[in-house]
């Protein structure tokens, strides 16, 4: 896969629009197009991955891990990320990512990615910001959930 393309993969992924052109062709060079074979596991929640996955193609299943049985959830938007707090910390996976059908990625390790941020400060200023407001969206769904006070026993 050229490098042109890789850099246009990845400006397809919402996290790594906080990129230029320039900083995703650096990105592209260290990262690797990877393919699974339908039923393949990407990796297992609980699981601490070095990096973060971009769909090309296929679709992934993902299932949290939870005392609660929650439905999968279908994952084919090509663009996707899979993963993209590794890319800042190491930290176990809430959900197992299952291949549903024969699936292609572009795998971005984290040490390259750090890298980046090294070199472009202004690069971790945005990753924080997009995770921060990715962390909000999620917060604020849970704001509007109302809790029952608890019992006293």
């Amino acid at each position: 896969m050229e490098l042109d393309e890789t850099a246009h993969i990845l400006g397809s992924a919402d996290f790594f629009a906080i990129c230029t052109l320039e900083q995703r062709r650096m990105l592209a060079f260290a990262s690797e197009q990877v393919f699974f074979e339908a039923g393949k596991t990407l990796f297992v929640a609980g699981e601490v991955i070095s990096g973060a996955y971009v769909l090309i193609s296929g679709e992934l299943i993902s299932t949290k891990l939870s005392k609660h049985v929650e439905k999968p959830v279908f994952i084919d938007a090509p663009g996707t990320v899979i993963g993209e707090l590794a890319l800042i910390a190491k930290h176990p996976r809430r959900a197992t990512i299952t291949c549903k059908t024969d699936a292609k990625l572009l795998y971005v390790p984290r040490s390259a990615f750090a890298k980046l941020m090294q070199q472009f400060p202004d690069v971790a200023v945005r990753a924080m910001a997009f995770i921060q407001g990715d962390i909000g969206k999620y917060v604020g769904s849970l704001k509007q959930v109302r809790l029952s006070p608890a019992k006293k026993y």
